[in-house]
């Protein structure tokens, strides 16, 4: 039987500061920045919509001396937050990658299907049910059932061994 090490990635603490996150706590951070990602997705086609603004006014408007500056500091901090959400798909992509390593870790198929489709896909319980072909209750019992095996597998990874390496934004 060998060994499987899943990667290096950082310990954290779950919502409560203790040392030892639990599957379900793992799992839903990568849930949240999905979701952290997406309304940033939104954020940037209204800084889209915005910079053509500026560029609009600044075509109808005679441009002096201070409104140049005053338009220069504004793509400056547009492409700041550009910036910042490039590093929240970095992230995601990151957690994800960590993740989908530690799910695939679980024998059972039906198991990595279930925590695929709810924590990488960020399905609903419902079009995860239709899908796989199982009753809503079906489902939240193969959820449990995968939860437990995700857990007893990655128990080192979820255990901190260092609490200054804490991941910021728990």
């Amino acid at each position: 039987e060998k060994e499987m090490k899943v990667h290096e990635a950082q310990p954290i603490c779950n919502q409560n500061g203790d040392e030892t996150l639990t599957a379900k706590e793992y799992l839903n951070r990568v849930r949240r920045q999905y979701y952290i990602v997406k309304q940033t997705e939104r954020e940037v086609i209204e800084v889209r919509h915005d910079m053509l603004t500026i560029k609009a006014s600044s075509l109808t408007e005679k441009v002096t001396g201070s409104k140049t500056s005053d338009l220069a500091d504004k793509y400056i901090k547009i492409e700041r937050y550009l910036d910042k959400v490039e590093s929240e798909w970095c992230k995601l992509v990151d957690m994800r990658l960590d993740a989908k390593a530690m799910i695939n870790s679980i024998p059972n198929h039906q198991q990595q299907a279930v925590l695929y489709a709810r924590y990488i896909n960020c399905m609903r319980w419902e079009n995860i049910a239709i899908e796989m072909h199982y009753s809503l209750q079906g489902i939240f019992n193969l959820h449990s059932r995968a939860l437990q095996s995700f857990e007893r597998i990655n128990s080192e990874y979820l255990q901190t061994v260092d609490k200054n390496r804490v991941n910021k934004g728990v």
